[in-house]
């Protein structure tokens, strides 16, 4: 079966949000959400009910996460990361 790389681009997107999350950016916790999303669609497409249920649960709580960093970084309880290219 084709599964027209949303395997792929699910793996992507979790490394590079574990990766984030390493370095304090919380924008680890958006690209965690575009991974739950894909392997939502992967289940979807293979029929696996837990994977469909399991990655819900991911996205809502990388939903919840960035929430909670957004909440704490308004009330000054974290410091905000940026992230700057080498141009």
């Amino acid at each position: 079966m084709q599964y027209y790389g949303i395997d792929w681009l699910a793996t992507a997107c979790g490394l590079t949000g574990v990766y984030l999350l390493g370095n304090k950016n919380k924008y680890g916790f958006l690209i965690f959400m575009m991974a739950s999303a894909s392997w939502v669609t992967f289940g979807l497409m293979t029929g696996s009910v837990a994977v469909v249920i399991g990655s819900t649960i991911f996205f809502i709580m990388h939903f919840r996460g960035w929430l909670t960093w957004r909440r704490d970084e308004r009330n000054g309880m974290v410091e905000a990361q940026h992230v700057s290219v080498a141009k």
